[in-house]
This record gives C-alpha cells, structure tokens and sequence, in this order.
C-alpha cells in the first residue's frame, strides 16, 4: 500500500537573483567537459542564467508549474558574470534562459555593453528565443554583440494550435524576422524549432508548419520534434482529455525526440512521409547546403556538426561524409574546412578558474553533502542515434554555491554527473564509500525518470543509509509518483536553493540523523512520506498552517 505524502507549504520563489552568489565554477572540473558537446552544440563553452521562470504558458511546458513567476537578474549582474567568463579565456557563451529576449529593453542594453568593451565572445542561446519579440533594431544589436547560434521556436504554424498551445505566437512576424536574420546576417547560425504530433492536430495543420520550414531561405538547422508529453503539464490533462491513454504518454517518454511516438493523433505512415519530404526537400537539399555548410564549418569543429547532422536521422550516420553523400554533394564543392579545435580550445582555463575561486578550506567534521545530477546514460547503455550531449551540471553549481555562502567552512560539497565522473554503478558507489556523505541530492528531467531510480535504487543497495533528497521538474511535477519509491526521503518542489539550506541545517543540529515527520514539515516546499501512514496526501498548502522557522537568509 502506498504511503501517505505529506506536501508542506509553498516556499516563495527566489525574486532577487543579483543577491544570490556568483556561480563557483571550480565546483566542477571543467577539463572533464572541455572536449565535449554542450546544450548549445558546441565544446568548449560555459553557460549563464540570466533568469528564473516564464512569462508564458504555453501547456506543454513544466517551467510555469517549477517557477512560477519570472524573475530576472540586473544587466550589471549579467554583464559582468559575462565579462568574468571572457576574462578566464572562454570563447563561447551559452545563455539557457526561457526567453532570454522577453525583455527588450535589458537585451539590447546587455548587447551594447558587450560591443563597447568589445569582447571576442561567441554567444548562442540554445533554448531559444522567442522569434515575435524581436526587431530589427534588436537583431542588429545582438548580431553586433556576438551572437552566432540564434534558436528560435515556433513548434506549430497553426493559428488554431498556437491558440490551443496558449503559445500565441505572431507567425508572420516570426517570419520576418527568420528571413531578415537569413538575408542580413548570413554568418549567424539559425535554429528553427517546431513540433509535430499535438493531440487533435490534423494532418493539414502538420502541414501548415512544414510548408512554413520550406518556404524558408535558408535555416541551418530546423527540426520537427515529434511531442513529447511530460508529467504535470496542462498538455497531458488535454491528452488525457482527447483520448490519448496514460500508457502511450509514458511509453513516448522514453523514446528520443526522432523517434514515432505511440501518442500521434495521425498514423505513423503519415508522420512517416512527412519526415521524409523534411528531410529530403529541406535538411538534404543540396542548394541549401551549399549555402549554410560554409558558414557551419567556420563556426563548428567537424565533431559538432557530425553530432548535430546525426541527430536528423533514425539510423547511425557517418557524419557529414554521410550527409554529402545523400545530397550528392562532392567534398570537393566545399571550398573550407570546419573549425579546429585549437580555435576553439581555452588554454589554461583550470587555472584561470581557481584565480577567481580560490580555494575553499573547510573543517575537518564538515557536513558532507554529495550532489549528483543523472541527465546522460552510461556509455554502455545510450543509444548511438539520439542527440548526445554532455552539459555541466549548471543547477548543482548554483546550490553547492549557495550552500557554501550560507554554511562557509562547515560544509564540504561535491558534484557528480553520469559519464563525466562515473560512468557505472560500481563507479558511483565507490565515489559514495569514499567521500561518505551525510546528505545525498539528486537532479533529473523527467526524460531521465526511469535511469533516476534505478541509480537511487543501486545508491541504497550499496549501503546508503543516510537522506536522500531529490529535485528538478521530475520529482516537483509528479512528487506523488516519485515519492512511491521509498528509497526517497525528501522531494524538494521548486527552487532548491533555500529548501536544500533549510534540509541541511536540520541535519546539522540533528547529528546528521534523518529528520522526523515534525522536523520535515517546517520546511517549506517539500513532499515526504511517513512510513507509518496509510494512502494519503496532505496539502499543507491548504489544511492548515505550521508553525514554522525562520528561513535561513541569503545575507547571512
């Protein structure tokens, strides 16, 4: 029988972000990941938030349900986090906000900073921004500034599915905008994002959005996401709602963004074709490569645009000798070569990092806290033909920073990611006998469910005995679901910062032993379970309130 849930009081979202503390970037060793493929698709890179949270919501979407309000730091804050970046060597920037651009005022202001100081600096934002809210004025300035991979997201060229979606997107001005960025700044990398298979789209509706794609000269890299339906979104209510059985979402869940999902409102023979005509009238049109390969090669190493050319396809490619191949292009009829890695590499980057962060000292019976982020499958267990990249763990930097503000020498952190650091079970456990945390935490997306509890499942069978908290939009969306296996102590909901301060606290002044039903529900923000109790959830939210400590400050 499943246990009761306990769900205590909704814990405010964080609104001044310039008051929370630098991100410590030697909290990771960035050696490990210099020579691997980021979220924005290229190596070498380091990543910023500028903000928290959307101002939209659209109802595919978690981030609106994970932080509710959007918060935005200063652009002295950015700015100058940026310029520390650049000063380390850094060549590339990532920016992984939802809708960095929302602000057009802070954006354009960001960019003119960058262009007086005249910072070498490469900036792509490859969770895209939203391509109605820019203008000439705007495109020019961040074209200016550096910017080279520009994403963009329109998933469908529907009214009526924009409408449905809550999206609402101003398509034609989407357009103009694609096409002045395509004819005006040929050298920027763009980006099209848009998704194939909403629950009650019609095969017309699908159409409307590919005929959008070919009408377009040229994008460099346009995709048709097939939907994926994630735990908690009003998209899977609506799913729910229109036929679409609870099994064919968890089954597309699992799948690579490539692949046929069981949850299409058409027949896999239709979205068959029309990923085929994609293919074979846009992304293998040998006009168009003509056109945008050049300019891919003077931005990416050969191994990036191989993984990014590979994702295209069901079956294992041969990188780009592939792709030429299949659009007739001799190698010959490119005149250039794609960029090296010596471009692109940061030289002594490690050692730049420690002269901004210095090393910490901390106590010899320092709280041990071990933060573990589950995002990319062992080697042995990915598969070859999904898109394969390897992030910096960027929210268990910011916690780990945080904790080391507010706790100093008392605590000792480390930060783990699958692949990077252990790259089996046996690896992670020894990590664990070694190191003998007193608090374990652990990261993941919803896409990683399944390879989450099983690594908690492997953690306690190698004798953990101690807490274990999770967090990120898996176990906040669905900490019903999550809180089913008992090898979970403590969901965090939301932002994890003051929720993981408050958890270790306790700890502290517990010695370190598991914390009890009383001590667990003054904390803000948080699902658990009493073991003792039958199936139940209770909404602290709105039964009654607690009486509660005072929450641990960003200023002490």
């Amino acid at each position: 029988m499943d246990k009761k849930v306990y769900l205590t009081k909704t814990r405010k979202q964080i609104s001044k972000l310039d008051e929370l503390p630098t991100f410590d970037r030697s909290l990771i060793d960035y050696s490990k990941y210099n020579n691997t493929i980021g979220h924005a698709g290229v190596k070498y890179s380091m990543a910023v938030q500028a903000t928290r949270g959307c101002p939209y919501r659209c109802f595919y979407c978690d981030v609106y349900k994970t932080t509710k309000h959007h918060f935005r730091r200063s652009v002295d804050s950015i700015y100058e986090e940026v310029k520390m970046i650049a000063d380390m060597g850094v060549k590339r920037i990532e920016f992984i906000d939802d809708i960095f651009n929302v602000k057009a005022k802070d954006f354009v202001e960001f960019f003119n900073r960058v262009i007086k100081d005249n910072l070498n600096v490469s900036f792509f934002f490859p969770t895209a921004l939203k391509g109605d809210l820019l203008t000439k004025e705007v495109i020019d300035t961040m074209m200016q500034g550096g910017a080279v991979g520009v994403n963009v997201s329109l998933e469908s060229a529907s009214p009526r599915m924009q409408k449905v979606m809550r999206k609402n997107l101003d398509i034609e001005k989407f357009r103009e905008n694609c096409e002045y960025i395509a004819k005006a700044y040929p050298n920027a990398v763009t980006t099209l994002n848009t998704m194939h298979g909403f629950p009650t789209e019609t095969e017309e509706e699908a159409h409307m959005t590919l005929d959008f794609i070919l009408s377009l000269k040229w994008v460099h890299f346009p995709y048709t996401h097939i939907v994926r339906i994630f735990p908690g979104t009003d998209l899977e209510k609506f799913a729910i709602d229109h036929g679409v059985g609870k099994g064919a979402i968890n089954e597309a869940i699992d799948k690579s963004y490539h692949e046929v999902a069981p949850t299409l409102p058409f027949s896999k023979d239709f979205t068959e074709k029309y990923k085929l005509k994609f293919l074979k009238e846009y992304v293998l049109n040998k006009k168009r490569l003509l056109n945008v390969l050049p300019i891919q090669m003077k931005h990416f190493t050969e191994d990036e645009l191989n993984q990014r050319y590979s994702s295209y396809f069901v079956s294992r490619i041969n990188g780009l000798h592939d792709v030429l191949r299949m659009a007739g292009i001799k190698e010959n009829e490119l005149k250039i070569k794609c960029l090296e890695e010596k471009d692109v590499i940061v030289p002594n980057l490690i050692n730049n990092i420690n002269k901004k962060f210095p090393l910490k000292v901390t106590k010899k019976e320092a709280f041990k806290i071990l933060l573990i982020n589950i995002s990319t499958h062992f080697t042995k267990d990915r598969d070859v033909t999904a898109y394969d990249v390897l992030e910096p763990p960027l929210g268990l930097i910011a916690l780990q920073s945080y904790l080391d503000h507010v706790f100093k020498d008392e605590i000792n952190g480390k930060l783990i990611k699958t692949r990077i650091d252990f790259d089996s079970y046996e690896d992670l456990n020894k990590i664990i006998d070694e190191f003998r945390p007193d608090l374990i935490g652990v990261s993941a997306m919803t896409f990683h469910k399944n390879f989450f509890h099983e690594a908690i499942g492997k953690i306690r069978e190698g004798g953990y005995k101690k807490t274990i908290i999770v967090g990120g939009p898996h176990p906040t969306t669905s900490y019903n679901e999550v809180l089913k296996d008992e090898n979970i102590d403590i969901c965090a909901i939301g932002e994890g910062e003051q929720i993981l301060a408050d958890v270790v606290d306790k700890l502290m002044k517990n010695n370190k032993d598991k914390l009890n039903k009383k001590q667990l529900e003054l904390i803000d923000g948080i699902a658990f379970i009493d073991k003792k109790d039958k199936e139940q959830t209770i909404d602290h939210n709105n039964n009654f309130s607690l009486s509660k400590e005072k929450n641990i400050s960003l200023s002490k």
